[in-house]
């Protein structure tokens, strides 16, 4: 993981990608004045204004380009730092969706969720520039505190008053049913009755709260269960394949390279050689014939 003050003084600085070697990396920042764009490979822009504070999955080609003035903190970590942040929490059946899709909350001076979010960046930042005893529990703490604020203030689309209470419990449970049961592959109908909902209502739901229709949420979760095993698990595929419920390697290849975009070899191959220096790469490559 990275941390970093930024200052852009007369002139636009970009931030890139450099520091990690993971293949997936994720970056946290708060703006706390000026202007920042963030771009993706594709040139689509987003402009933030601080204080505002952004959580970005981090993909090749994004940058952020940091106007004349511009001030703040970013983060950058990588998939395992997140995993060890989510695991054994009673809501990361939650938070697994939100840090899935980037994310954006405006700060206001004064507000007590602003002023919370400042002092875990501060807190963050002062642990990786001067480590002491238990610096990384330090620092997933402040990590998981900074995900649950964000999460708290997601617009969601939700109804005023009672409704969105309902709405959101829903909402909740149907994470937390998906948590539980996706390795048995339930069909969309089997969580609506399990709900206690219609097939509709619950589409509503989870593209109101999550951005997603509820297949699309289920599909996601299976595939971050996957990459979770591709990385960290000597397991073959057809082994991968039969714990998260799939008829074989075939069948879970397919659906990983449908999700992911690349097979699940080559993925596993790519984070090999992400996690290898770069010395050992060169030298493999240089003994092919």
């Amino acid at each position: 993981m990275r941390a970093e003050r930024f200052k852009a003084a007369l002139q636009t600085r970009v931030l890139g990608r450099a520091g990690l070697g993971d293949t997936e990396n994720f970056r946290a920042l708060i703006v706390e004045k000026g202007e920042v764009v963030l771009r993706d490979a594709d040139e689509r822009a987003v402009h933030l204004s601080g204080p505002v504070m952004g959580w970005i999955p981090w993909r090749d080609g994004m940058r952020l380009e940091l106007g004349a003035g511009a001030q703040g903190t970013h983060l950058l970590l990588g998939a395992p730092t997140l995993e060890r942040v989510l695991q054994r929490r009673p809501e990361t059946s939650q938070l697994r969706f939100l840090v899935e899709r980037s994310s954006f909350m405006r700060l206001s001076a004064g507000n007590g969720t602003g002023d919370a979010v400042a002092a875990c960046f501060t807190g963050i930042l002062a642990e990786t520039l001067r480590p002491g005893p238990m610096s990384g529990a330090v620092v997933e703490s402040l990590l998981h505190i900074l995900l649950v604020h964000l999460h708290r203030n997601q617009p969601a689309g939700l109804g005023e008053g009672v409704q969105s209470g309902a709405f959101k419990a829903l909402a909740g449970q149907f994470t937390a049913l998906i948590e539980s049961h996706f390795r048995k592959h339930w069909t969309v109908s089997r969580y609506a009755r399990e709900l206690g909902i219609s097939r509709d209502r619950l589409n509503d739901i989870s593209i109101k709260a999550y951005g997603r229709p509820p297949a699309r949420l289920i599909r996601e979760r299976v595939l971050i269960e996957a990459r979770l095993y591709l990385a960290n698990s000597s397991l073959a595929l057809g082994e991968i394949a039969g714990v998260l419920g799939f008829a074989g390697a075939p069948q879970f290849s397919r659906f990983f390279k449908a999700l992911q975009g690349q097979s699940a070899a080559r993925f596993r191959v790519n984070l090999s050689q992400a996690s290898q220096p770069a010395t050992t790469r060169q030298s493999t490559l240089s003994s092919w014939p």
